[in-house]
């Protein structure tokens, strides 16, 4: 029987000894903490259409911030918060600034060069140089806490997280979301109101203006101007020439027409070793060549024998450029204009000196107006 006991007791579990109480206590599990919502009161909402012109996406810019003076350069005081949100929006072919365009989720871009629509732009930093002066600025998607009795910013450029945009009917809207930047903050931010945007798209000029064709025109003074190496191929190989044919009324005396009237400005290519002041023009026919998108000509098409289409988007005598009709008034454009982007000019010299020049040209609308006609000139001077 003590043998069975003690057998007994030797297979128990021990008991473990208690712990001192001078043992440390397990540190606690890692808490996030969460900040308050920012409350943005006030909205500014800047549309910029179609900024990448690839027609993927439009540009808009809402600036959000608190209840603050604003002081008379536009500049909040604070204290209080500021917000900047640059957001990539579905494309709108009407480019027309639409507030419910704005309705969905947006979330970070994939890369720097994605606009897909539905994405923030991340923030970065710009300079603007002033006399003196050098700022520093944030730009794109960015928080800022403002200053107490300042103007000055504390940025924070995000790039990180997600916000959401609903139409709340009648007009009205809600923007919320949660996003992160440089200082590894959560930023949660709403803002409920009425969306009132400015459009900043450029207003579109259009490149002619004719409404009809103008046919056998046919103008009564020229005068020609060298340009020599105009597009700077430094080769000798081509010599630019601009020709202006103009009414009576039309003062050629100066280096380009003034007074009042209509103009053609034709601008071809010669060859280097053309001397007009002694020998007058060159006879031969001269076909316009074409511009890439970027306004510039391929080097191959810069030679003699070819005519310069008009430089798009310039609108004034004295910086225009290419072939272009235009109307003056008191020595300024009117509103009657044409870029020229097709056809041929064509000068025929007689035996007693004069010239002839024709010219059949096509404007550069979509469905393109005609410039047709012929111009005798006893003389042509050089200014």
């Amino acid at each position: 029987m003590i043998s069975a006991a003690v057998l007994f007791a030797a297979c128990e579990k021990p008991v473990p000894p208690e712990p001192e109480h001078n043992d440390p206590e397990p540190e606690p599990g890692f808490v996030e903490s969460i900040p308050d919502t920012t409350v943005f009161d006030n909205a500014d909402f800047i549309y910029y259409g179609d900024a990448s012109g690839e027609e993927v996406s439009d540009e808009w810019v809402i600036k959000l911030y608190t209840d603050m003076y604003i002081d008379e350069l536009g500049n909040p005081v604070g204290p209080g918060a500021v917000m900047q949100l640059m957001l990539n929006v579905k494309y709108d072919e009407e480019q027309g600034a639409d507030p419910e365009m704005l309705a969905g989720r947006y979330t970070e871009m994939l890369n720097s060069g994605n606009y897909a629509p539905g994405t923030f732009v991340w923030g970065y930093m710009t300079t603007i140089d002033l006399p003196g002066l050098r700022l520093e600025l944030a730009d794109a998607t960015f928080y800022a806490d403002v200053a107490d009795g300042s103007t000055e910013m504390d940025y924070d450029l995000l790039d990180e997280g997600a916000l959401v945009i609903t139409s709340a009917g009648e007009g009205m809207y809600r923007i919320e979301g949660v996003m992160v930047g440089d200082k590894c903050t959560k930023r949660y931010f709403t803002w409920s109101g009425k969306i009132e945007p400015r459009n900043n798209v450029p207003e579109e000029v259009p490149n002619s203006t004719l409404k009809h064709d103008l046919m056998d025109i046919s103008f009564v003074k020229g005068a020609v101007q060298d340009k020599g190496d105009c597009f700077y191929r430094m080769d000798n190989t081509y010599r630019s020439l601009v020709l202006y044919l103009a009414e009576e009324s039309v003062d050629m005396s100066a280096s380009r027409p003034a007074g009042n009237g209509a103009v053609l400005r034709l601008e071809f290519l010669v060859p280097w070793d053309v001397d007009v002041a002694e020998d007058g023009m060159p006879e031969g026919t001269f076909v316009m060549v074409d511009r890439n998108p970027d306004t510039s000509i391929d080097k191959d098409k810069i030679v003699p024998g070819s005519a310069v289409p008009g430089l798009p988007n310039v609108f004034a005598a004295w910086k225009v450029s290419g072939t272009w009709y235009y109307e003056l008034e008191g020595g300024v454009w009117t509103d009657t204009y044409a870029r020229i982007d097709e056809g041929e000019i064509t000068l025929e010299k007689a035996e007693d000196g004069s010239y002839i020049v024709k010219y059949d040209l096509k404007d550069c609308q979509g469905y393109p107006r005609r410039i047709t006609g012929q111009t005798l000139l006893d003389v042509i001077p050089v200014i």
